[in-house]
């Protein structure tokens, strides 16, 4: 009985580490894909289409409302290019973030103004990521309005 006692203490003294692990592991994934989203917003903001779409893995895709789907990081370069043209900004903000390996999923919202400031949209978006190379890229991107139409 005591050897039975004692090895249920070591498989859970061996079991308290884990959770901090996936934890610090979780907080990480977070940070990265909060700069992803800075990157994004700061390409976007600045209306540089190029930086946007370097953004996406090659196979990417832009499932935005409204639009056919967008395949591929020269047609995605070309969609942002289209979009920037009416000089609009976005705001993002990070709500959550989960997955493991090589995907994360985040879910948050957005702001959209027009270049004289005025509220053009909002809504929520879901971006998944895809590590390439050792580093997170936009796999899938696809948003919503929550605006009444």
């Amino acid at each position: 009985m005591n050897r039975r006692i004692a090895m249920s203490f070591a498989a859970l003294a061996l079991a308290f580490p884990l959770p901090a692990f996936a934890q610090a592991g979780a907080t990480d994934m977070r940070a990265q894909i909060e700069k992803m989203d800075r990157a994004w917003q700061t390409a976007y903001n600045a209306g540089d289409a190029a930086a946007v779409a370097a953004l996406y893995t090659e196979d990417g895709k832009v499932m935005a409302p409204g639009n056919a789907t967008v395949s591929g990081r020269t047609a995605i370069q070309a969609f942002f290019a289209k979009d920037l043209t009416g000089g609009a900004k976005n705001a993002l903000t990070l709500e959550e973030v989960f997955g493991g390996g090589d995907f994360a999923i985040e879910v948050g919202s957005f702001v959209a103004t027009g270049a004289d400031g005025a509220h053009l949209d909002h809504g929520m978006f879901t971006t998944v990521y895809k590590k390439v190379g050792g580093e997170w890229k936009i796999y899938r991107d696809t948003w919503n309005s929550s605006m009444a139409h």
